[in-house]
């Protein structure tokens, strides 16, 4: 097992584990401050990644769980890219005008590194796909398929992300449930509050949350399930799934806030594995960002941009005899 590497070496093979250790932090055990400052691993888990040599200090690695930090200590985990997992990086241009861009994203492509993910990102394709300079304007799950918006300029996205704050932007989601509402037309209006544990960022209900409006239209219903059109009026955390898995209709395929709790808790146990997605019914949550109409920050043009329905919820619908023909122009 690794003892120590070149520097070029270990920050290449390597991922960073936070920032360089504070005088908050110093003398505190490795395994009790890697549990605290990232809670996906229990400190038992932390301290089998310490035993295993995948923990560096310095790019050294840790000696034991016990360990003690010192002032600028650089903590990384052992992760080669080939542990990365596959995962469909085609994001295809939707439209561009040289200032701001539509992309389609792909469902399982997460927007930044995170977990197992480094190069198979948003953040690390965007730059093959639009050049280097651009980044995203608002995020997408990484579960969630379809249209992203993003800008060349800080200024610009500056001035984007300002709009999204003042709701000046009118986004629409298609999304597949299970269940069938009764209404044709119908608004939530529950406060959410989002709350970390474990592997997952969980938003609920909770009369201390935020503010949060959705607006829902039924598009076509099938067997036990239904497309819905989702607006969401405010911008929460998973505000579209919460929602309506409140009403009793949660996504096809949604782990997080599906019926059955104990998918959730095997979610957080193993990630998304394949028995988790085979648990769930559906690889993914059957959601995706279909329209976004706006203000062209430069030219004050309204823009209205559409991202058709992805083949996978397309054949989810046919399985569900679900019409999709509302959608075609």
């Amino acid at each position: 097992m690794l003892t120590a590497l070149k520097e070029s070496s270990w920050r290449e093979e390597t991922r960073r584990l936070g920032l360089p250790i504070d005088e908050k932090a110093v003398g505190r055990r490795i395994d009790e401050y890697l549990a605290g400052k990232f809670p996906f691993f229990s400190r038992a888990a932390w301290q089998k990644e310490i035993f295993s040599g995948v923990v560096l200090v310095n790019g050294t690695r840790a000696r034991k769980p016990a360990q003690r930090l010192q002032m600028g200590d650089e903590l990384r985990r052992l992760h080669p890219f080939d542990e990365e997992p596959e995962v469909d990086t085609n994001m295809s241009i939707l439209w561009c005008d040289g200032e701001l861009a539509a992309l389609a994203k792909p469902a399982g492509l997460p927007m930044h590194e995170s977990g197992y993910y480094r190069r198979r990102t948003v953040a690390g394709v965007l730059p093959e796909v639009l050049g280097a300079g651009w980044t995203p304007v608002h995020r997408l799950d990484r579960e969630t398929s379809g249209l992203l918006l993003c800008a060349r300029q800080p200024a610009i996205r500056a001035k984007l992300t300002d709009m999204w704050t003042n709701k000046m932007v009118r986004k629409t989601y298609l999304a597949i449930t299970n269940g069938e509402p009764a209404q044709d037309l119908w608004t939530v209006e529950l406060p959410i509050k989002s709350e970390r544990y474990e592997r997952t960022n969980r938003s609920e209900i909770c009369d201390d949350g935020d503010h949060a409006v959705t607006v829902f239209r039924m598009l076509s219903r099938g067997k036990g399930a239904c497309l819905i059109e989702a607006k969401p009026l405010t911008g929460r955390t998973n505000q579209i799934r919460v929602h309506i898995s409140a009403l009793g209709y949660p996504l096809i395929g949604d782990k997080v806030y599906g019926a059955d709790p104990t998918i959730l808790d095997l979610y957080r146990k193993e990630g998304n594995s394949e028995r988790v997605k085979t648990q769930a019914g559906y690889p993914r949550h059957a959601l995706h960002a279909w329209r976004l109409s706006l203000e062209h920050p430069i030219s004050r043009q309204e823009i209205n941009l559409e991202c058709p329905m992805p083949q996978d919820m397309r054949s989810l619908c046919e399985d569900r005899a679900i019409s999709f023909e509302c959608l075609e122009p």
